[in-house]
């Protein structure tokens, strides 16, 4: 399971989160308009759509990092040394991890839909991640 399952559930929501970064490059879908996702995903009142080359950033790192989770796990060629795809993989849990818990304090000042949403999906979610990250990294680093 800590081969198949942790890896792909990791590598699916990862990829799927980046991709939708991407969209958000250039639409606030599925919201209906700017302001409504400025006060739901980016916490403000606004209506200021994040630019498209930082949110095309974020995608592609969100992408990277389900590429690493593969190429740690073994599910596809690795590109660089071991000790630096394990650096990584323990890299993206503690950024996944800090995002989670800090979360919570983006809370303050935030738009209350944003509040409600990064308290019941959007912070639980990237502890999850976290978790999910660690277990790949630890039993990548076992082997």
């Amino acid at each position: 399971m800590v081969r198949t399952v942790v890896p792909a559930a990791l590598t699916v929501v990862l990829a799927a989160i980046g991709l939708l970064h991407f969209v958000w490059a250039f639409s606030p879908w599925p919201l209906k308009d700017a302001m409504t996702f400025t006060k739901t995903i980016g916490g403000s009142d606004d209506g200021v759509m994040p630019s498209a080359s930082s949110t095309v950033v974020v995608g592609l790192l969100l992408i990277g990092g389900a590429a690493l989770t593969l190429m740690v796990n073994g599910s596809i060629p690795a590109v660089g040394p071991d000790w630096l795809r394990l650096a990584g993989m323990y890299g993206l849990t503690a950024v996944l991890l800090a995002r989670g818990l800090g979360g919570y304090f983006m809370n303050a000042g935030a738009a209350a839909e944003f509040r409600q949403w990064n308290t019941v999906l959007y912070s639980p979610l990237c502890v999850a991640l976290a978790a999910l990250g660690g277990i790949v990294a630890v039993a990548a680093s076992r082997r």
